[in-house]
């Protein structure tokens, strides 16, 4: 190495793309799919790279690969710097979702992949059959993750005002409360009272504990929740419902859809709840990026189409498996 730090002439622009992937992957085998390598392959980039930093990068440690204090160093700065590099190389370039082989990261909710992202496949698959979208469920790190680069878009509720990011909302949910149809504290009605005394199952994307606006809700009025069981996705919750005595305030859409295939009876929450807000943020250094613009109109697209189809179903006549947990002896439907 010289004096004055690292030869740029003998840097080869794919061993710095490898090396990004391999520090956000830290999996050998994970970054070689993402570049369309074999595991040999990125093992000779691993091997080139750790010979021309002269560090090790990566190493053995508990539950996988731990990045050393070097690794660690770079990069903080190095996916950044490639997105800064590709918008200069390609600023001036069309983009076209039929040619490019761009990776989009997008992190979302299971029940938005659930909802939204057969519409986008569907788009993707007919426009821009190259493209490769990663899902990644939310994290506490994500808005970290937006500013370093690391992820493209996130879809869900909103997120913190924060320099730097922009949000754009692209629809609306109100909320509902389930039990199973034969619950049996519930038939009619849910009131405060029992809804106060009955105990919850709780949906937390990011694994915390902290004040959802449910438990806000009922804090205005001097009230708390009994919380028996909190999990990280959407789309299990109903069936956990569906075979306790826990009752689940969540989007009415996931209730609606639930309904259809296990015995639930909805109800509407007793006290006034806000609505259910579903926006998309980016970074605005991608804001004039002519991909990631195709990215989000695509996704706030199949959102849209999602909610009319929702609301579409709303309007329906009863589903099949709600008008067979309704004739059961003593179900009433709510």
């Amino acid at each position: 190495m010289p004096d004055g730090g690292l030869d740029l002439g003998a840097i080869d622009l794919n061993l710095v793309h490898a090396l990004d992937v391999l520090l956000r992957e830290r999996n050998v085998t994970r970054a070689a799919a993402q570049l369309g390598l074999t595991q040999s392959a990125m093992s000779h980039r691993l091997k080139r790279l750790r010979e021309l930093l002269e560090d090790p990068l990566l190493v053995p440690g508990r539950g996988g690969l731990v990045a050393t204090a070097r690794a660690q160093q770079l990069g903080h700065g190095l996916r950044c710097a490639l997105e800064d590099l590709r918008g200069a190389l390609s600023r001036r370039e069309h983009f076209d979702p039929a040619t490019s082989e761009r990776t989009f990261v997008v992190v979302t909710t299971d029940f938005a992949e659930f909802e939204i992202l057969p519409r986008v496949l569907q788009v993707t698959t007919r426009e821009a059959p190259r493209i490769c979208t990663v899902m990644r469920e939310p994290w506490p790190g994500m808005v970290a993750a937006l500013e370093r680069g690391e992820v493209d878009l996130v879809i869900g509720p909103s997120l913190s005002p924060q320099p730097g990011l922009v949000q754009r909302r692209v629809g609306e949910d109100d909320f509902a409360s389930c039990v199973r149809v034969d619950h049996p504290r519930l038939r009619r009605r849910l009131d405060l009272e029992t809804y106060v005394e009955l105990r919850h199952l709780v949906i937390t994307p990011t694994g915390g504990d902290g004040m959802s606006p449910v438990d806000e809700a009922l804090a205005a009025r001097s009230l708390r929740r009994k919380v028996a069981m909190r999990v990280p996705h959407f789309v299990g919750a109903p069936f956990i419902v569906a075979r306790s005595d826990l009752l689940l305030t969540a989007p009415r859409s996931l209730l609606v859809h639930a309904a259809e295939l296990l015995p639930l009876r909805l109800f509407d929450p007793p006290l006034p709840l806000p609505t259910v807000r579903t926006v998309m943020t980016w970074h605005e250094r991608v804001g004039d990026d002519p991909g990631h613009a195709y990215l989000r109109e695509l996704a706030a697209t199949c959102t849209r189409d999602a909610i009319a189809h929702r609301r579409g179903r709303r309007g329906r006549q009863e589903s099949p498996a709600r008008a067979r947990s309704a004739s059961k002896p003593g179900a009433k439907r709510a």
